[in-house]
C-alpha cells in the first residue's frame, strides 16, 4: 500500500478503508490440520469486519504463546484471539489470561475454556459430539469401536456444570 501510496497509484477500492485494528490469532501449528481451518475462518470474519488479523504460529521449539503475546502487545493490537492455547489445557496456569484483561485486552478462547477467566469461549461439545458418532457407527452396524484421544490434559469442551 506504501508503494502505491509514493508511486501515486489509486488504491483498489476494497484498500481504501483503513483497518479498523490489529487483532492477533495465536494458533498452535499448521501440520495438524484443524488449525489452518480455524485459522483461515477467524482471518476471514475479523477481515470482513474491517480488521487485520496478525497471525502468530507456534511450533515445537520455536516462539511460544506468551513470547507471541509480547509481541502482539508490542504492535498495540486491538484484541488476541487464542486457538487450542494453554487456556485449553487444564493443568497450565490461567494468570497470562488474567494479565491481559486486566490491562482491558479483549481476548477471545477458541476450542477450550478457562474458568475464571473473563472472556468470551467458543469449544465443541465433545460428549455430544461422540455420542452421534457412537450412534452412527452403531447404525451402520459397527460394534468393535475404538477412541483415540490426546492426553487428559487438553479436554476442549470441559466445563464444570
Amino acid at each position: 500500500l506504501a508503494a502505491l501510496d509514493v508511486l501515486g497509484y489509486e488504491r483498489p477500492e476494497k484498500l481504501r478503508t483503513r483497518s479498523a485494528g490489529l487483532v492477533g490469532l495465536v494458533v498452535p501449528e499448521l501440520s495438524n490440520p484443524v488449525f489452518p481451518a480455524f485459522a483461515q475462518v477467524i482471518e476471514t470474519m475479523l477481515t470482513e469486519r474491517g480488521y487485520t488479523p496478525l497471525l502468530c504460529t507456534q511450533s515445537p521449539g520455536g516462539t511460544t504463546e506468551d513470547q507471541y503475546v509480547e509481541m502482539l502487545l508490542e504492535h498495540n493490537v486491538d484484541g488476541i484471539v487464542f486457538v487450542s492455547g494453554l487456556h485449553a489445557d487444564t493443568t497450565a496456569s490461567k494468570d497470562r489470561y488474567h494479565r491481559l484483561r486486566s490491562r482491558g485486552m479483549p481476548i477471545v478462547l477458541i476450542n477450550g475454556h478457562a474458568d475464571g477467566v473473563d472472556a468470551p469461549s467458543v469449544s465443541t461439545d465433545d460428549s455430544a459430539a461422540l455420542d452421534l458418532a457412537f450412534r452412527h457407527l452403531i447404525s451402520l452396524g459397527h460394534r468393535n469401536i475404538g477412541l483415540a484421544i490426546g492426553p487428559e490434559r487438553f479436554v476442549p469442551a470441559a466445563r464444570k456444570r
